[in-house]
This record gives C-alpha cells, sequence and structure tokens, in this order.
C-alpha cells in the first residue's frame, strides 16, 4: 500500500510541466505558468476529519475451520450432521457406539489419567469440565503443596483403594449411593468419598488392617510432586466424580479417560463439513469444525497488514449495502500465496459486535472498511495542489498567483493535511488540471 509521501509524489510528478523559479516567497516568484489564467483550475482550503481508511474485500461465514481428528482404536458408528452446533458435555461422535464427548481448553488430553495424585494441567481441564457440568469433585490441593502419585496397579480400577492406600479412600458404601443410577450428580454435591488427597508435605503413612488390626505393608510411590498454578490434581473425589459422569453418558464408569475418549474445543463449536463416514477407522480426520458465530475472513497481502490490529474497529458492508459494525479478532501469523505469481496473503478475522445485524445473511461477498489513523478538524487541500519546491518540500499557490510553502501531514482519500504560514481555511489554492 503506498504511503501519503508515495501518493504525494506521484502526484507531484503528473505535473511535472509546472515549473517553479526563484525562492522567494510572497513576492509573486516561484508561481505556475498558467497562475494568471482566469481559466486556471483551484480548490478552497477546507477543515475537516482525515482518515486514512481503506476497504477490502471478504468473506461472510463462520471463520475458519478447524480439523477434529479420532484416535484410538474402532469404527466410526455415528456423525453429527452438517450444520450442528456441539456444546460441552455433548457427543461429537462415536466409536465402536461409545459417545465421544466434548470437553472445552486450551490444552488437549495427552496421556491416560488413571493414577490417583496425577498432577498436570490436563486434570486441570477434566476438573474444570466436570465442575462446570454440575459434578462436584471435592477439593483441590493448593499450589505449592506437594503430592504423592500412587503408581496404578495392573487390572485395578481408580478410586476404589482401600484404607491402607493414603491417597484415596474409598467410596461410602458398596452400591455407590452418591452415584445416582441416571448418572446425575447427586442433590447433595458430595462425592463418593470425604477426602482423596495426599499430606501437604507428600508423604503416606500404611494404614491399620482391618483385620488383624496391623500395619500393613505401605503402597509402593513415586517422588512427591508440587502442584503449580494452573494444575490440578486426580484425586479419589475427582476420579469418582469421573465415574458418575460416565455413567450419565452411556460409558463405561471406569474412573479412567484416555485421550481418544474426549475431544478438547476451545469452545461451542459448529459442524462444517464431514471428512469421514460410519464404518471408517476413528484415527483419521473425521470432521471440520467452526466457530458458532457469524464472521468474516479478509485475505490481506503480508505487505498490507502491519497497520490491522486485534480489536480494531471496522466497518463491514453487508450485501443488502447496509453496515454492521465489526472488530478484529485475529491476524494469522502464517502468510501463503494462491499462486506462483501471486503475493503472500495472511488471513484477517472479523467478529460482529451486534450478531442480529447479520442473521439474515448465512455467507456471500461483503467489504469491510478499516479505519486507521484519523487527524481531526484539520486544513486540508487536494493532493494535486502540492508542488514540489527546490528548497525541498512542498508548497501550495494561491489563485493569486502567492506561493506559501506548507507541512504535509496525512493523506486520505486524495486529500493531504497542510500547515503553513499565510494559509487560511476557505483560501483558494490551484490544483494540477
Amino acid at each position: 500500500m503506498a504511503t501519503g509521501a508515495a501518493v504525494a509524489a506521484l502526484l507531484v510528478a503528473g505535473s511535472a510541466a509546472v515549473a517553479l523559479s526563484g525562492g522567494g516567497f510572497g513576492d509573486g516568484s516561484g508561481t505556475r505558468t498558467a497562475a494568471s489564467d482566469p481559466s486556471a483550475r483551484t480548490a478552497r482550503v477546507i477543515r475537516t476529519d482525515l482518515s486514512n481508511s481503506r476497504t477490502l474485500e471478504g468473506t461472510l461465514g463462520h471463520g475458519a475451520a478447524t480439523t477434529v481428528r479420532g484416535g484410538g482404536e474402532g469404527r466410526i458408528t455415528w456423525l453429527p450432521s452438517s450444520g450442528t452446533t456441539v456444546t460441552r458435555g455433548k457427543t461429537l461422535y462415536r466409536v465402536d457406539d461409545r459417545p465421544v464427548p466434548v470437553l472445552y481448553g486450551d490444552l488437549p488430553l495427552y496421556r491416560t489419567l488413571r493414577a490417583v495424585n496425577t498432577v498436570g494441567r490436563d486434570v486441570r481441564v477434566l476438573a474444570d469440565n466436570l465442575l462446570a457440568l454440575g459434578y462436584a469433585i471435592g477439593p483441590q490441593p493448593a499450589p505449592g503443596r506437594t503430592v504423592v502419585p500412587m503408581p496404578a496397579e495392573p487390572g485395578s480400577e481408580p478410586g476404589s483403594g482401600s484404607e491402607d492406600q493414603p491417597a484415596g479412600r474409598p467410596e461410602k458404601n458398596a452400591a455407590g449411593r452418591n452415584d445416582a443410577p441416571d448418572g446425575k450428580p447427586s442433590p447433595e454435591g458430595k462425592n463418593g468419598s470425604a477426602g482423596g488427597t495426599a499430606s501437604a508435605e507428600g508423604t503416606a503413612s500404611a494404614g491399620k488392617n482391618a483385620s488383624a488390626g496391623q500395619s500393613a505393608p505401605a503402597a509402593p510411590v513415586s517422588a512427591p510432586v508440587r502442584v503449580e498454578q494452573g494444575d490440578a490434581v486426580l484425586t479419589t473425589d475427582l476420579i469418582n466424580a469421573v465415574k458418575r459422569w460416565q455413567t450419565a453418558i452411556g460409558a463405561p464408569a471406569t474412573g479412567v479417560v484416555d485421550p481418544h475418549d474426549v475431544v478438547v474445543l476451545t469452545g461451542p463449536m459448529r459442524v462444517e463439513s464431514l471428512q469421514a463416514q460410519v464404518g471408517d477407522p476413528a484415527d483419521g480426520e473425521l470432521l471440520k469444525a467452526t466457530a458458532t458465530g457469524k464472521a468474516v475472513t479478509v485475505p490481506v497481502e503480508a505487505g498490507d497488514a502491519g497497520g490491522i490490529a486485534r480489536d480494531q474497529h471496522v466497518t463491514v458492508h453487508l450485501p443488502d449495502d447496509s453496515t454492521a459494525a465489526g472488530r478484529v479478532a485475529s491476524v494469522s501469523t502464517a502468510a501463503e500465496a494462491e499462486g506462483d505469481d501471486s503475493a503472500p496473503k495472511v488471513d484477517v478475522l472479523v467478529t460482529f459486535e451486534d450478531a442480529s445485524k447479520v442473521k439474515r445473511f448465512d455467507a456471500g461477498p461483503v467489504q469491510v472498511e478499516f479505519v486507521g489513523e484519523t487527524r481531526r478538524h484539520v486544513l486540508a487541500v487536494p493532493v494535486t495542489a502540492l508542488l514540489a519546491l527546490r528548497e525541498g518540500g512542498y508548497g501550495v499557490q494561491l489563485s493569486r498567483g502567492r506561493l506559501i510553502a506548507v507541512t504535509t501531514g496525512l493523506f486520505a482519500k486524495g486529500q493531504v493535511e497542510v500547515s503553513g504560514a499565510g494559509l487560511a481555511e476557505g483560501a483558494r489554492v490551484v490544483v494540477a488540471s
């Protein structure tokens, strides 16, 4: 995009036939050869607001699509329809007739969550989602404390250890009084146990053997782990909440969560298109999803995107000639060229401040007006009024022949901000024909 100075230079070059002579001002020297011609074109010096806005072509839709991949073994047994909106806790697809629900977060699950006192940000994703879905997850160790992860024994089910396993305590009764048959959170908001965390120091002492009244051998433990900010701990309470949740969605209530058991999305998503079909292996590209709200994608040449910033206000011109206020949501950092001879472009995503303004449109071409720098209540003349001076800089010639040196400011839509001694609003200046 040409800068204001470059625009001025080009326009001045176009009027190079107009010669300047002498260096004095106010004595008539340095005037255009046509200055005394009554037919010379003139324009008024105006006081106005200048803004170097630009209008670019965009496409109305739902923004860029994200590819959702499956994982693990099995076959796809159900997929949603295009246009379906999927929210937290809802099933996105089914594998071997097992539901794969949506969780919200910025970090995908990357390991199997099984062992009591497992610590990490992925555990935080699980804990926050269960809490948001209405499941009581029990107390969590505060950041700065330490816990001792308990190795999961082969064939054992987490969250069901005896009292000689200090990191977790059993549920209240064998029937699971707090695990309602319909899988809903219990009315009391209680979990199946009262605790479920290790001591603050990360130590564990053996409990008493219930039958013999003697100390049982201590369960093997790993090294203590410090709970950092943003972490959560897979306590017995949390594992029991997982079981209740699994029962509610129709999954086996194991208390274990594998990465391919859920899909972590950043928020509510709309199914844009299907990439797989029922019967396909689960470990491939399944579908593409977008945000649920309307948005405009504007391809901008990488060299011109520097003046566009996140949260910048824009005006979107809709297909029916109405307008809607928008805001820049993101500017991509990946520049791509459509062909060998085309300039690399980045995508600018624009969202609407009032979604009701675009509810009657699903897709289509639009124009987006980006407003850059704005100068208010300044003197301005047409760019074609500028003259290059021998001494450097620019000047304008009054209609009566006097030449005034000016300082230029913002260039916008064929006008340029000017200031100079002797220049006043309403004065007439000569412009190039």
